[in-house]
């Protein structure tokens, strides 16, 4: 790896951390027409066939099936109800809000790894993940604006990100990244398909320009967030993740007028340092592991 590949992986993550929020503001712009349902499935459906020829090219015809199959379609599963209970809560909580929510998926992924994946976890990143907990309470308080079933809602999806990941490591052996994704995208496409008739929703020609948008920022997004950590290590780019809060916040307040108070700022800071804190403590960990 070259020296300015880590830079690169940066770059790359802050870049997906920034399209991403845009793509989600073009999704609640879009939520008042179509279901969360239809739109996740629009997203999944354009983003497997953007990347099944490229999956095919480079790791062979074979790489196109999911295996195994049963634990690949709950991941699947996981990742499609996160992304629809998203866009569901755009509906009644602004964007930077909404993001500061999915925040709480890493520490429901250290809550639970000792139950689903038999790992270790010290004293320290329970700790973090109390204090992480405490910065959604202070999220949630009770004076908060907008409508409380708006942050509920979040947090379920944060919740099923967590959930999300913890099947990412049990299935960390089974396809490389871009078929992670792949197969992601897959399930995706597919679960929605009997629900069509029910809440699809004809395209209007008047929306063409945000779905379009909605459509291919998803797509570039991913391929920066697959190759951010190609270019550097997780450890050193995933924090980076967190840029989400920083995009979102700017996005809503131009787009929708929405600006985060300072209770939503200290929970959504308390949530970023207690998600590095533990970034960190399974890096060196990991380190730890590898070299004795």
């Amino acid at each position: 790896m070259s020296r300015s590949g880590p830079f690169l992986g940066i770059f790359l993550m802050m870049a997906a951390m920034t399209l991403f929020p845009v793509k989600d503001g073009f999704a609640k712009l879009l939520g008042d027409t179509y279901l969360p349902v239809g739109l996740a499935w629009l997203q999944y459906t354009f983003m497997w066939l953007a990347l099944a020829p490229v999956v095919a090219k480079m790791h062979g015809a074979a790489a196109l099936i999911p295996r195994p199959l049963p634990m690949q379609a709950l991941r699947g599963c996981l990742i499609l109800g996160a992304v629809c209970l998203f866009y569901w809560a755009l509906n009644y909580i602004p964007l930077a809000d909404t993001t500061a929510m999915t925040f709480v998926g890493p520490l429901v992924t250290t809550a639970v790894s000792p139950l689903f994946l038999g790992e270790k976890v010290g004293i320290r990143r329970w700790m973090a993940v109390l204090v992480g907990f405490a910065g959604v309470l202070i999220v949630l308080r009770p004076d908060f604006g907008g409508e409380r079933i708006g942050y509920v809602i979040g947090l379920a999806a944060g919740i099923c990100i967590g959930l999300f990941y913890v099947a990412n490591r049990r299935l960390a052996s089974a396809d490389p990244p871009l078929g992670s994704a792949l197969h992601s995208a897959l399930f995706g496409a597919l679960l929605p398909i009997p629900l069509l008739p029910w809440i699809w929703v004809p395209l209007q020609p008047a929306d063409a320009g945000f779905l379009g948008g909605f459509v291919v920022l998803g797509l570039v997004g991913q391929a920066m967030l697959v190759n951010a950590f190609r270019y550097g290590q997780a450890s050193l780019v995933s924090p980076f993740l967190y840029w989400a809060i920083v995009s979102s916040t700017v996005f809503g307040w131009f787009v929708f007028g929405d600006f985060p108070d300072l209770f939503t700022w200290i929970g959504a800071a308390i949530l970023i340092l207690a998600g590095i804190y533990i970034m960190a403590r399974e890096a060196r960990a990991a380190e730890a592991a590898a070299s004795g």
